[in-house]
């Protein structure tokens, strides 16, 4: 009986709170903490490209934190540290701490039935040059768009958003400008015989559109089969992202990328 009643609060929850419903794990908008509660999310991210001989790889460790101030808005901060190895020519690259991104969400619009919940949500934020090792005081305004679809296991999330990449408000002008879309398909597995966890395959397709201040562009896209183990009070995510449709515009060439990650809610 009592392990009949844990599994029916379990999926209650799951079925009505969009903070223990697996969604996407490469972009931070679809988090969502109730009103007055907490989200952290920790996550360690691998990245790798070429650029003409030479390969370079870069070790990132975001931490976001998000908090429910009403029903309808969220805030966010996101700030890390990252890190590259040394190239083939054996130069070093520049180790820092990111500057401090803060953001802001509004839900637009809403609908819960028996069967699904419809959400739609608008955001915005910007990244602030507030440390030392930021060596031109720029900023990195971005908006967007999150909606989901909840459909009992199943959950759908679509991020569309541009980036003004490193805007400089002496020169009124940005580095590059960057449309991305996302778009995360999970469905969740209940593990009765491990006290009611349940485990997610996350299957992530993005699209990046970069276009610099020379007028060269670049389009690349990923496909990205995911994990997460989901408890009502954390998540272990992971995903492996392969590049495809790689333009190889401005002479890098992306390589392999995965990110591992833990939540935690309060």
């Amino acid at each position: 009986m009592k392990n009949k009643l844990q599994f029916l609060v379990i999926l209650i929850l799951l079925l009505n709170s969009s903070t223990l419903v697996a969604e996407g794990i490469s972009v931070d908008a679809g988090l969502t903490p109730a009103q007055d509660r907490i989200i952290l999310r920790m996550q360690y991210r691998f990245i790798s490209s070429t650029m003409g001989s030479d390969q370079m790889v870069m070790h990132m460790t975001p931490v976001v934190l998000a908090y429910g101030l009403t029903r309808n808005i969220t805030l966010m901060m996101r700030n890390g540290y990252s890190f590259a190895g040394l190239n083939e020519t054996m130069v070093p690259m520049q180790n820092r701490w990111m500057d401090p991104f803060l953001m802001g969400k509004i839900k637009l619009y809403r609908y819960n039935s028996k069967h699904y919940t419809i959400g739609l949500a608008a955001f915005g934020g910007s990244s602030f040059p507030i440390l030392k090792e930021s060596s031109a005081k720029t900023y990195s305004p971005k908006l967007g768009i999150n909606a989901s679809l909840r459909l009992r296991y199943w959950s759908f999330d679509f991020t569309n958003s541009y980036e003004w990449v490193n805007y400089n408000s002496m020169e009124k002008g940005s580095q590059s400008r960057e449309l991305q879309a996302n778009i995360a398909i999970s469905r969740n597995f209940v593990l009765r015989k491990f006290h009611n966890l349940v485990l997610a395959p996350v299957q992530e397709f993005s699209l990046v559109n970069q276009q610099v201040f020379n007028g060269e562009s670049a389009v690349v896209g990923f496909i990205s089969p995911g994990l997460q183990l989901v408890s009502p009070h954390f998540k272990l995510e992971a995903l492996y992202q392969f590049p495809i449709n790689d333009s190889n515009a401005m002479g890098m060439q992306n390589g392999k990328r995965f990110i591992l990650g833990m939540r935690f809610m309060f």
